[in-house]
């Protein structure tokens, strides 16, 4: 799985859409004449990190039960939770190094 996050920003004034994350291995998508539509799991935030947080929300509630996985995607799915994880810190710790430069700039 490689997940894959967009900053869609849509023309529109609310602001839960702004991000988009997927699976960039399995993502689908089409557009017929009823318009645009997907098949996979499409998580949609405020932030990239709600956006993965959608996802992931989805994606767990989906699929066969946990006691029903084998062991070893038991272990896969544990190693993505975690890196969510470390992603959301890490775009934490980003967004503060951003917010520190902006307060540095001589005014």
């Amino acid at each position: 799985m490689k997940l894959r996050t967009e900053h869609v920003f849509p023309p529109i004034p609310d602001r839960r859409f702004d991000w988009a994350a997927y699976d960039e291995d399995s993502y689908d998508a089409d557009c017929d004449d009823t318009g645009y539509f997907s098949h996979s799991i499409v998580g949609y935030g405020r932030t990239e990190a709600d956006a993965i947080d959608d996802f992931w929300d989805q994606w767990n509630n989906q699929g066969p039960a946990w006691e029903e996985l084998s062991e070893a995607e038991r272990d896969r799915r544990w190693d993505e939770t975690d890196m969510k994880a470390r992603i959301a810190q890490e775009l934490e710790r980003l967004h503060r190094e951003c917010q520190d430069a902006a307060n540095m700039r001589p005014k």
